[in-house]
């Protein structure tokens, strides 16, 4: 199945493009990589991740080395059979934890950044959210609603222990 969405007749004037987000991420997932790896130019490290590359002796000597790995993996998306292998078979997996989760974070905070001009580039303030983000609320609700429940049966739990 292909989602696909237009803007509101009403707000879309001329433009009467489709949108397809599973098509849409096959074009703009390369981009967001390379933000990726432009965000982890040490001019971009905001206050929160230079005390994460501090308390974990990272560099950013130590990204120019990692960003290759990164990119050979990249340029096995075709012939691998998923990316936690490609991202093995590159030599990206070798890499100290701390450090693919600084890449892990930037591609999260770039993913997002372009999620946010994507839909707000199809709509208006007035306008239902499109409905795969309409999927996305959803879901970040009953998320939410996990964890508050799962705080709640923890502090149940200890309350337990504690009588005993």
């Amino acid at each position: 199945m292909v989602i696909q969405y237009r803007r509101k007749e009403a707000r879309a004037g001329r433009r009467d493009l489709r949108y397809t987000p599973e098509r849409d991420i096959a074009n703009l997932g390369p981009p967001i990589l390379h933000q990726a790896c432009e965000a982890l130019e040490e001019q971009w490290w905001e206050p929160w991740f230079q005390q994460y590359c501090k308390d974990n002796d990272i560099t950013a000597t130590k990204f120019a080395e990692g960003s290759p790995i990164l990119a050979r993996a990249c340029n096995k998306i075709i012939q691998a059979e998923n990316p936690v292998k490609a991202l093995e078979a590159a030599g990206f997996a070798d890499l100290h934890p701390a450090i693919q989760l600084a890449y892990y974070a930037k591609l999260g905070q770039c993913f997002l950044a372009n999620v946010w001009a994507g839909v707000k580039d199809v709509s208006a303030p007035d306008d239902e959210p499109p409905i795969s983000i309409q999927m996305l609320l959803e879901m970040s609700d009953t998320i939410m609603e996990h964890f508050a429940n799962m705080h709640k049966d923890d502090n149940e739990r200890r309350n337990t222990d504690n009588v005993k």
